[in-house]
């Protein structure tokens, strides 16, 4: 029996009958919320809940609430993560392989003709939609409706950096450059206006289902001062990366508080991650990691995920399930209770049990992928396997220093020979989306 239909049942012997309630409202109070945050260019090397030396408390609360996973994987660079998330599909099967700036280099963009994102998914079962962040995969100019037809219903965004529209476009920080609901204005401080934009989300949607989509400008470059240390700010590059982590805490600290002050937190999953590998080198447990950015190395494609659902788990896990970003719109529309695209291939799976805990009766993943342009990688939790041949062992080489393709060790041995089956299943990249795509404008470490 679904949770709904339960609380249906709950409700009726409470109240008599059916006829004495208000059915619609029952099934929407039923429904959780969700609000998913994914920083800009930021591993795990720089949240402390993951060993790394940077202090990030309200990240590291939110693991403590609920659970945190170990083997998570996107894309290594921005565009080709953020339509992997959102459609739940490899970038081989979208063509979207590379990184491509749409307000900057043309082109259509992320086709909703074509593609269906988990906020369509979610608006079919009477969830209110917000987005507030970087889009960066359609040109607002060209297709000034474009949140609405991915299913958002309203929006506080920076436009992306529009090719003959710069400054002020090319502004994300201060004086920031931002699209709210159609209108297009400069505030002083972008990312506040966002956060507080989502805030006034969640305070006037507490008692409908609500999805927020949080894809933060921070940590990205231009790494400047905040306005939490522009009175005395770092002097070194590193320094002034670190103070954007920082305020991306507080930020997502601010978020989180007025979740529970709205007194929704038993009904709202939040779930953090990142879009791609650090831009800046961080430690993680006293080791140096290579910066990850554009990169299919371990550390370029290796996340952190943390997800808060109170009703799913109590907090203080940990799980080594494996999950990719295409994982997420199955998940969400499982909790939601929204059935899945029609006639689309989906590569995701769910990973409600993986947050519960509890054990479905479903398999778990034995393995998640990641492409950028020719790149493809595949692992298992133990072992990665790479494009070239090229085969690690990352429970015990994590930065890779031992390439073991030419082992003949049996466990390695058969562990290549699984992963290069699946690998080799791959199918050929779809058509490329834009001209010039693999023609080196659109190459995976430009931003």
């Amino acid at each position: 029996m679904k949770m709904r239909n339960v609380i249906l049942l709950l409700l009726v012997c409470c109240f008599g009958s059916l006829k004495e309630i208000d059915t619609h409202a029952v099934q929407e109070s039923s429904k959780p919320n969700f609000i998913l945050i994914m920083v800009d260019d930021m591993g795990r090397d720089w949240i402390s809940c993951y060993g790394a030396e940077h202090r990030t408390p309200n990240v590291d609360r939110l693991a403590a609430q609920g659970v945190r996973f170990e083997n998570v994987w996107c894309t290594p660079i921005c565009t080709p993560t953020r339509v992997e998330l959102l459609t739940g599909r490899y970038p081989f099967r979208t063509g979207w392989i590379g990184h491509h700036d749409v307000p900057r280099w043309g082109g259509k963009g992320l086709d909703w003709e074509k593609y269906m994102s988990f906020a369509r998914v979610l608006k079919q079962v009477g969830y209110r939609t917000a987005i507030g962040g970087k889009w960066q995969i359609n040109d607002f100019r060209k297709q000034p409706d474009a949140l609405k037809k991915h299913g958002f219903d309203e929006h506080c965004v920076w436009t992306g950096y529009e090719t003959g529209n710069a400054p002020p476009s090319d502004k994300r920080y201060w004086d920031g450059y931002l699209m709210t609901n159609g209108k297009r204005r400069v505030h002083h401080y972008g990312p506040d206006r966002i956060n507080d934009f989502l805030v006034d989300f969640v305070h006037r949607n507490r008692d409908k289902p609500f999805l927020v989509y949080y894809p933060m400008m921070l940590t990205h470059g231009p790494h400047l001062p905040t306005p939490l240390n522009k009175d005395n700010p770092p002097t070194d590059k590193t320094g002034l990366y670190g103070g954007n982590v920082t305020y991306m805490d507080h930020l997502v600290g601010k978020l989180t508080k007025a979740v529970d002050d709205a007194g929704i937190a038993d009904r709202t999953l939040i779930i953090f991650t990142g879009d791609n590998g650090s831009s800046a080198s961080g430690r993680i447990n006293g080791v140096q990691i290579p910066k990850g950015k554009g990169r299919t190395n371990d550390w370029g494609v290796h996340m952190p995920l943390i997800v808060r659902a109170p009703w799913l788990s109590r907090g203080e896990r940990v799980s080594d399930d494996l999950v990719d970003f295409t994982d997420v719109l199955p998940t969400l529309a499982e909790l939601a209770g929204a059935p899945l695209p029609q006639g689309i291939q989906l590569d995701g799976r769910s990973f409600v049990s993986s947050i519960s805990g509890v054990d479905d009766g479903k398999p778990r993943r034995e393995w998640i992928y990641s492409q950028v342009m020719e790149r493809r990688i595949i692992r298992d939790k133990q072992y990665k396997l790479d494009y070239t041949g090229a085969f690690w062992d990352l429970l015990n080489d994590p930065l890779e220093t031992n390439d073991l393709r030419s082992s003949t060790d049996p466990k390695v041995v058969a562990a290549r020979k699984r992963l290069s089956r699946v690998l080799n299943s791959m199918p050929q990249d779809a058509a490329a989306p834009f001209e010039g795509y693999r023609s080196g404008k659109s190459i995976a470490g430009r931003r």
